[in-house]
């Protein structure tokens, strides 16, 4: 392990959400996940400028 890093290699998340080896939270150990990507809208049909089909 390096100077940096506070693992000891005990990596058991308890229920306070806390590592047991080191007392890092998981965003701590893992980082943030990233926001999942944005689900992209339909594609409305194509219509004429009056609104309706064809």
């Amino acid at each position: 392990m390096d100077d940096e890093n506070p693992c000891v290699g005990i990596c058991i998340i308890g229920e306070d959400g806390y590592c047991e080896g080191c007392g890092r939270s998981e965003d701590e150990i893992y980082g943030i996940s990233p926001a999942p990507a944005p689900i992209p809208a339909s594609i409305p049909a194509k219509n004429g400028a009056d609104g309706k089909a064809g």
